[in-house]
Formats: C-alpha cells, structure tokens, sequence
C-alpha cells in the first residue's frame, strides 16, 4: 500500500495557474473564427431560409490553425513517457467527445430539420462514427466540421510511430518538413488529382495530404521554441505554407488570414505569457476547456438553433447570438459530462487502460 503524497500547498510565490494564457488566447481564437464563419457565412450560404450571409466571402482559418496547434502539442507531449501510453491518452481524449458529438447531432438533425434539408442515413452515420467519409463518395458528413478529427488521429498514431525512430532528431526532420509543404503542391500541380484515378483522390483527401503543410509548420514552430530552428528558416517554412494553402484551397484571403493567425501561434510558442488578458482569464479559460465541443457542436446544431429561432420571428443577429449561446451550453454540457469522465474513465480503470495500451501498441507495431 503507497502512501499518499501530501497536498501541494501554494505559497505566496506561486502563480495562481501554471497554465499560460496566451495558448488557451490562441484556442480560443481559433475557435471563435469556426464559429464565427459557420455562423455569420456558411449557415446562410447552405441553408438560404436562414437569411443573407453577412459578407460575399468565407473566412476560413480556425479549423486549420486548430491544426496547427494540434501538431504543435503532439511534439510538446509526445516525448513525455511511452508513446503507446500517449497515443491511448489522445484517443481516449478526442474520440470519445467525437463519437458523442456524431450520435447528437444526427438525432437533433432528423428531428428537428426543416423538411427541405438532406437528412443522414444510418449509413452516414456508421460512416461518421468509423471516420471513414473521406474514403467513400457516397457518404455525407454529418456535420462539416469533423473532416479534421482522421487527419489528428493519424497525425497522433503517426507521431507515435516516427518519435521513437528517430524522426525528431537531426536533419531527418527538416527534411520531413519540407517534403510535407512542398511534395503535396508539386502533385496537384495542374489539376493532376482530379484527373486522377478515382481510388487516388479518394486517398489524398482521406490521408489529408493536401493539408500536410499545417502539421510541419506546427512542428516547425515547435523546433523554433526550443531553438532548434532558425528563425530566418522558420520563415520561409510559413510563407510555403501560405502558398501551399493557396493552392490547395484557392483561397487566397483565408490562407494570407492563416499566415497572420500563424505569426501569433509563433508569439503564443515562445514569447512571454500574455498577461495582458489576465482580466479575462476566467472566461478564457472556460472557453479554451470547452473549444473542443464548441467544434464539434457549433455548426449544424448551431443552423438548428438559428433555424427555430428564426421561426419564432428572430432576426438575423438574435438568430446569431442564440445558436452561440445554445451550443456553448452543450459544449460545456459534452465537456463536462463526457468528454472528462471518459477520459477518466479509459485512463485510469487498469483493465480498459491495459486493453487500450495493447490495442494501439498492436496498431504501432
């Protein structure tokens, strides 16, 4: 029997919270922009009952930078212990929300959209839960915003697989960087992936290889922050990938928004904390702990919302404030209630634990 560590006492030394702020700044943002596009263009755009988009072009860059930041925090954690260990504590962490967050929003959106919207089949929903609706043409995403949760799930069983072989160290890793930009734009160079095979394109969007370039410049910003990369190198890695994003999205305004969403990642990565918000760290801190079920909940949940609130006579900026407010409250409620006891759960019951490490040490091997 171990005896149990006493209780950490905090000393009038020790900060409040060791948690720097400008991260939970940058997720917060990042997320918001989803929001914000969803709720202000792309809901409007898809579902023109709901009124005028507020603008003539959407603004997309929180989903790529929340890339970003996952690829950042893969090379922040993944050194840290065995990575089958860490590799079944990000799967514990992302998919249990993920598988939620899918059975919820089909449910909400077969009995609650307006007859005039396309509703998912059972099929589309198997296809959800297994994260297979890159591979297969037929399929709908159930909601828009989870065609990034296959590329962080391969990102983190990639991660686990490369760290203890070397790839991190040396030029091993520049090298990877700049075959992750530049590679992925030499082979859609000229529409090449459209007039591919149809088993080609099915594989680039379902390996995400047209998004490669968010992922090394995370862990470009990584190496930078620990002085493992030149600043002037480091720069050139952002503007290719500003114009890789170009390319692949041709999207030039959203990809020069991401460039300068990637400047403030960098003064979050290895800057001083920005205290500056230390007014606001409650509310940040309570948005940052929720973005992951802001995410995942925010987009067609949040059309539902509008839709019924326009349907009681709300006009388009009630509509806006109500679908925010109304998928804040279930992203608190899925973080609160799934997401942490989940984790928990699968991270520290020593049978699922131990079933959980021999699984993804058999999908490492």
């Amino acid at each position: 029997m171990t005896t149990p560590a006493p209780p950490r006492v905090r000393t009038s030394r020790q900060p409040l919270s060791s948690r720097r702020l400008s991260w939970d700044v940058v997720r917060v943002l990042a997320v918001l922009a989803v929001v914000f596009t969803h709720t202000t263009y792309m809901g409007p755009f898809l579902h023109p009952e709901l009124g005028a988009p507020l603008g003539t072009h959407p603004f997309q860059v929180g989903a790529s930078i929340l890339l970003v930041i996952s690829a950042y925090f893969i090379c922040v954690t993944v050194r840290k212990g065995a990575t089958t260990r860490w590799l079944w504590r990000r799967f514990a962490r992302v998919l249990p929300p993920y598988l939620a967050a899918v059975v919820f929003t089909y449910t909400a959106v077969l009995l609650f959209a307006p007859s005039n919207w396309i509703l998912p089949t059972p099929y589309d929903l198997w296809a959800n839960l297994t994260l297979t609706t890159a591979f297969d043409p037929t399929v709908q995403l159930i909601d828009g915003s989870y065609w990034t949760l296959p590329l962080q799930l391969m990102a983190f069983a990639a991660a686990a697989f490369l760290w203890p072989r070397g790839a991190g160290s040396g030029q091993r890793m520049t090298v990877l960087l700049w075959v992750m930009t530049v590679s992925p734009v030499i082979l859609q160079w000229n529409d090449r992936i459209l007039h591919s095979p149809l088993w080609v394109q099915q594989a680039w969007n379902g390996l995400g290889i047209h998004r490669l370039q968010l992922f090394a410049i995370g862990i470009a910003i990584w190496l930078w922050s620990k002085h493992r990369m030149h600043v002037v190198h480091l720069g050139a890695l952002l503007v290719a990938t500003v114009f890789a994003q170009s390319i692949h999205t041709e999207d030039v305004p959203s990809s020069l928004g991401i460039g300068v969403l990637l400047v403030i990642v960098c003064l979050a990565a290895r800057g001083p904390d920005w205290t500056i918000f230390a007014p606001l760290r409650r509310p940040i801190e309570f948005l940052a702990k929720i973005s992951f079920g802001l995410y995942l909940l925010n987009q067609v949940v949040g059309y539902l919302i509008a839709y019924h609130l326009m349907a009681l006579g709300a006009d388009r900026l009630v509509q806006i404030l109500g679908s925010v407010a109304g998928v804040t409250v279930l992203a608190w409620l899925l973080t609160k209630f799934v997401e942490q006891p989940a984790y928990r759960l699968l991270t520290a019951l020593q049978p699922v634990r131990r079933l959980g490490f021999r699984a993804v040490a058999w999908l490492n091997t």
